[in-house]
This record gives structure tokens, sequence and C-alpha cells, in this order.
């Protein structure tokens, strides 16, 4: 617009004396009014975008740029200078520099540009071609053939800029493409030059070194307090090496320790100069604290954070070898917490986690630091107590020591959760010497001493010997055969009467398991009861005996020879504890069409101690069937009296401890009097085991002829066709 204006007014200066001045005045303001309305226009739509559309803005456009094309249309008529032939040239060079120009800037617009071309020139052309000429004629040839050559070059001017602008719109989509993408990458990106200065970074770096873009970008990468990730940066910019590193970094500003991995890479210019760098830092902080747990956990207990069995084995061989090479002694403990089943049932799995955290803590604090601590699994704890000395009797002692301190430790209370609670361990201890034992084997051996220590009672501590691994042994050699015994017709029940003693006749009987195994040998209830509890075959057994008493009562009763009023049943604590026990019971009692009330069990004191309340809703279940309980061996346990009135017993049976002295401790005759008195109060039977003397029989008569006796003064246990046959001989006499 600005050339227009200055070409108008140097036409306008050198045509003024050829033409009318008023015309050549109005056409010269004009187009001066039109050219600086454009101009406005197009200031006002670039720098504030105006109030219209851009296709209301360039409609206007296209109407200013015609209206342009002919005013200069218009001019070839009005200004033309005739008969002077260099004016009339100069009025076509200055319409065809307008032409060309003109159609240069309108080239993007095709129709537009060709319309403004032909506007101008071919006025141009008519009016040389009008004054006849052959010079004038020949001038009009020349601006049609420009024309031609103007319109064809507008084409492909056109074609070329078109192109242009579409690479450079590709162009631009393209870097606001790696703009967004390096703005919104989740790693830092920033970008340094040959100084170190930071020129330029993401919004992640931003936020991953806590600083604002505007004061990162003050800062110098020598600057910087932690080196340890741009140690090598220099190779970037002096060899246009790529360096990394990944570890830990603490942040100069917010003094944040972080987990970083980096990458810096030369930044190089269209020559292949490096210019700069390229930084990209990675917070890793979450994944090495992730995988920092992991590797913690693969060493380490979740609940006590105690080493597990894998950190024990590593450190295990090392010191052991160590250990070996120098003649020392070595020693490992198996700890496992008495009862802790029945806490963590009790009170709850929090509870007894918390014990085992506390019990982690107090063990802790009582070992060396060479010690090894861990948590097999469960309530189970290993010891290990490397090097400890090359005395034998030194390291017994030091091991004998440390295992009354963890007794020590154990002993005193726990305050978890509102409640006070005790524990014990039973631990077992082995000495290690000489050859280099895998843990595997030593754990084996120490697990023995552990089971044997547990059988001696709680709280003990035993080392391990020999004869415990040949028991062992013996006992895995037992339960495989004990399995069979079943199948094989190894089991056998022998049976004891329990008499009046004031009738001397058989009141009731006690089955007693017996096992004769194929080759003859016969083994004691006292080896095989403990083992077939032990490995669970108490459930198969215990059922073999309540169903084969069933099958006798039934078959004597269908005889006519049930003299007796029950037969009698030790039940285990296993048993009596398993699930479905009661169900099992009461479906052999109805397969077999047997009263119920022929069927009595015996069960001691330790099973009413390990689950109360469910012994008491389980005892009244049986009862309302009209299956009896009785209390074996009382007076040996420490709340024998507040069992009776706890549980509904039919019979009571004194241990046979305290008749076994009745004849000279008138303490025993006293206590066996209390009992008396006791069950009078609660309508229970009494027995008297243990009776062998007739002068026995002879003192329970005088303390009170109403009670029971059983004995080998009566009968030692013997098949049931001998005590029938006594039976119906005491009923013939």
């Amino acid at each position: 617009m600005t050339a227009t204006i200055v070409i108008a007014t140097s036409l306008m200066a050198f045509l003024w004396r050829f033409v009318d001045h008023g015309l050549m005045l109005a056409w010269y303001l004009t187009i001066i009014a039109l050219s600086l309305e454009r101009i406005y226009y197009a200031v006002r739509g670039c720098v504030y975008g105006g109030r219209h559309s851009l296709e209301l803005r360039y409609r206007r456009f296209r109407f200013e740029a015609l209206a342009t094309s002919v005013l200069w249309g218009v001019a070839a008529f009005v200004f033309y200078p005739q008969g002077h032939l260099e004016h009339e040239l100069l009025l076509a060079l200055i319409m065809m520099g307008m032409a060309g120009g003109g159609a240069i800037n309108l080239a993007i617009d095709k129709t537009l540009a060709n319309t403004y071309i032909t506007v101008i020139l071919s006025s141009l052309a008519v009016r040389f071609f009008w004054e006849g000429e052959l010079l004038h004629i020949m001038l009009a040839f020349l601006i049609v053939v420009f024309m031609a050559v103007l319109l064809l070059s507008i084409q492909q001017l056109g074609r070329i800029m078109k192109k242009g602008i579409r690479q450079h719109h590709e162009i631009g989509e393209l870097r606001q493409r790696l703009d967004l993408i390096a703005e919104q990458a989740p790693v830092g990106i920033f970008y340094f030059d040959r100084d170190f200065n930071v020129i330029d970074s993401n919004r992640a770096l931003c936020e991953q070194i806590g600083l604002d873009k505007e004061s990162l970008l003050q800062f110098n990468l020598r600057n910087l307090k932690d080196q340890r990730a741009l140690k090598n940066v220099a190779k970037v910019l002096e060899e246009g090496e790529v360096v990394e590193y990944e570890g830990p970094y603490v942040t100069t500003t917010t003094g944040r320790e972080m987990w970083v991995s980096t990458l810096f890479s030369p930044l190089r210019d269209s020559m292949g100069r490096i210019i700069g760098g390229i930084g990209v830092l990675q917070d890793k902080t979450v994944e090495h604290l992730a995988m920092e747990k992991a590797e913690f956990l693969a060493y380490h207990d979740g609940l006590t954070h105690l080493p597990n069995r894998k950190l024990l084995e590593d450190r295990y061989i090392l010191q052991i070898s160590q250990a070996s090479r120098e003649g020392y002694y070595s020693a490992l403990l198996f700890l496992d917490l008495d009862r802790f089943k029945h806490i963590n049932d009790t009170y709850g799995h929090n509870v007894g986690d918390e014990m085992l955290k506390s019990t982690a803590r107090r063990l802790g604090k009582i070992l060396r630091a060479s010690d090894t601590l861990c948590r097999l699994g469960g309530d189970e704890f290993i010891i290990f107590l490397p090097m400890i000395s090359k005395d034998p009797g030194e390291a017994l002692e030091h091991t004998w020591q440390v295992g009354r301190k963890i007794h020590k430790a154990l002993s005193e209370k726990f305050d978890l959760a509102g409640h006070q609670l005790y524990i014990t361990t039973s631990i077992g201890a082995v000495l290690i010497y000489g050859k280099e034992e895998p843990l595997d084997e030593v754990l084996r051996k120490a697990d023995i001493a552990m089971y044997h220590a547990k059988r001696k009672g709680q709280g003990v501590t035993s080392f391990y010997e020999e004869e415990m691994d040949r028991q062992l042994r013996r006992t895995i050699r037992m339960e495989e055969n004990l399995r069979h015994a079943i199948d094989r017709d190894e089991l056998f029940l022998q049976y004891q009467p329990i008499v009046e003693i004031e009738k001397g006749r058989i009141y009731g009987m006690e089955a007693l398991l017996r096992w004769r195994m194929a080759d003859g040998t016969l083994v004691s209830p006292a080896e095989f009861i403990p083992v077939a509890e032990e490995s669970k075959l108490i459930h198969q057994i215990g059922r073999w005996v309540i169903e084969e008493v069933c099958r006798v009562l039934r078959a004597l009763e269908e005889k006519g020879k049930l003299h007796f009023f029950y037969i009698s049943v030790n039940i285990s604590s296993k048993q009596f504890g398993r699930q479905g026990f009661f169900d099992e019971v009461t479906d052999l009692v109805r397969r077999y069409g047997i009263d119920p009330r022929m069927l009595k069990f015996e069960i001691t004191e330790t099973i009413l101690m390990e689950e109360q309340t469910k012994a008491k809703e389980l005892i009244a279940e049986f009862n309302k069937e009209g299956i009896g309980f009785m209390i074996d061996d009382f007076g040996t346990g420490y709340s024998s009296l507040s069992y009776l009135k706890q549980f509904d017993f039919e019979t009571i049976k004194i241990d046979k401890s305290f008749i076994r002295d009745i004849l000279v401790d008138e303490d025993d005759v006293a206590l066996v009097r209390a009992i008396l008195d006791i069950a009078r109060q609660f309508g229970y039977t009494v027995i008297a085991e243990g009776v062998e003397t007739g002068e026995q029989v002879e003192r329970l008569r005088e303390i009170d002829p109403s009670i029971l006796a059983q004995g080998y003064y009566y009968s030692r246990p013997t098949d049931l066709e001998v005590l029938v046959k006594k039976m119906e001989t005491m009923k013939e006499g």
C-alpha cells in the first residue's frame, strides 16, 4: 500500500501538465484514501485480530484489491499523455510495474491475481491499440504478451507459495508437537550451552527439583553443590560423547534427596558443530525405594524385619567356614513359642503379630553384634552364635547362658492391646565344631532337640544328642507302621473292669487300645499314642476305637450279655478338638443302634485348659445326646475344683497317685474324702484308679462303700470274652 501511494504521487507529478487537474486530483485522492484504508485495516487485523472473522476480513481485502486494479485501469484512459511518446511509455511502465508487483503480492490467490493483472494491463493494451499506429499496436501486443507471461508466472508462483506455506505450516506443527512432547514429557529435559548455562528446560524438570523455570534458567551446572551426576559432562562438549549416570543426588535449592537416572548428549547445529548439550533426568526415587524394599524383603521377614532363612544361610556359610578354619565352636538355637497358637486364636492375629514383634525386640537385646537372630516362620526363631570359643566347655556354658537369658527375657509380661500376656519358649540347641555341616542338617538337629525340650515341658532348653536322632528315626518308622496298623488288623482293644466295692460287681469297663505288630511285638500305648497324636493318625485310630466299642456293645446286647452299664473310651485332646468330632460319634451311635448312655468318654484336664469355651459347649452337646463324660486323673491338675463347677461331668476318676499310699498317708485319705464330699455336692460318681490290693479296697470301703474301683486287684486289662465269662459267673453265683 505504501508503494502504491508513492507510485501514484510520482505519476501525478509526471503527468500533471498533460491531463485535467480536477480528474487527476480526484483520482489521486481516491487511490490515496483507499490505500490508507487498506493499511489501517491490515495493521488492525494483524495486531489486534479485529472484531470480525478472518473470512469477512478477506472479503474486504479482495474488494479493496479489485477496486485498486480498476482505479489503475481507469488511469490508462484518463491520464494518457497522447502525442508524448516518452510519457506514454512511462505510463505503460508504471502500470506494468503495478500489475507485476500486485500480482506477486496476490499470487497466493490466483483468481484475484489474474483479475488484478487483466484489469490493469488489458486497459493499457486497449488504450495503445486505440491509437491505431503501428508502434502503438506493437506496444499493445507486447503488453498482451507480458500479461500472458505474467499470468503463467502467477500460476507457477502460486503453486510454489502454496507449497511453501504448507511446508511452513507442517514445520510449525512439527515444532509445536516437539515442543509439546518436550514440555509434557514425564522426564526432566534441559538444554545448556558450552559454558554450562541452562538455557531452557521443561516443566517436569522444574517439578522434580522443586524450582520454577525462571530461577532454573539462571543456573550454571558448574555451580551445583552435588556434582556426582555431572562428573563427566565435560566430555559431552569436548568429545561429543553420551554420558550416563544413575545414583543418589541432592538438589541444590531444596536439599531433596533423590535417586536419579541421567543422560547427557551433545547438541549440534546444522554444520555438525557442538553448540551445547541436552540433559535428560528421570526421578527413580520411588522405583529405587521399591527395589530396596523388595531386596530387603528377599532377605528379611516382613513382620519382624529380622533376617530370614536366606540371609541366615548366607551368614552361616561365611561364618562357619571361618570358625572351622580357626578351630572355634559355634552354636545354633531353635526357638518355638509355647502355646502361641492358643494366644493367636484367643486374642486374634493382630495381638499374635505384636507378640512376635515384641519377642524379636527382646531377643535382639541379649545377643552379640556378630550373632544372627532369624525368624524362620510362624512362632519359630533361630539364633546363630558364631565363633563362641575354642574351648568346648566355654562354648557350652555360653550357649546355656544365652538360653537362660532368652527364658528370662520372655518370662516378663507382654502388654499387648490392653491384654497382659505371658509366654514361654522351648529351645533346641546344637554345638557346631570341625566340619562345615550344611545349615539344613544343623536346623534338623536343632529341631529335634527343640521337640525333645517341648516333651519335657514348657520353658525348657535341650541340647541335641545322637540318641534323640535315633529315637526320631524309631518314631518315624513307628509312624509308618502305625499308618497300616488298622488295615493289617494289628490294633485291638482290651478292657479293664470298673467294680462296685460294696457288691463286688462289674459296673462298667474302660476300653484300652493295644497294638501288636505283624512280627508279634507288642508296642506300649505310651510309645505309639504320642506318635499318633503328632502325626494326626489319632483321628483315624480314635474313630476305629469308638466304632469298635459301639460294635461290641451292639453284639453284647444282641446276645443278652450286656451285664454292665457302660464302656468308657479315652479321648485325645487332638481328637476332641477336631472339627466334626461330635457328628462323627453320633453317626456311629445311630448306625449301631446302641443306647448312647452305654458310651462314656474320659478326658484329662489338659483338654479343658486348652479351649475351655469350646470344650464346655461340646460336652453339653454330648450330654444332650446321652453320652456322659469322666474327668480322668483328677487331682493332678491345678484347676480341678473350678472345672467341676464349669463343666457337666458324670464321673470323677481319682488319680492312682492318691490311692497308692492310702494305707500309710493320712493326707491322701483326707484328699479322697474331700473329693467324695465334693462329688456328692455335684452328684458325681467317683472311681478310684490304681487299686492293687485288698487292703486298699477295705480302706476305700471304710471311707465310702459307694465308691467304684479300678485296678490290678480286680483285673488287668484283658480280652472282652474273659470279662464277659467272669460277669456271667458272678451273676450265677
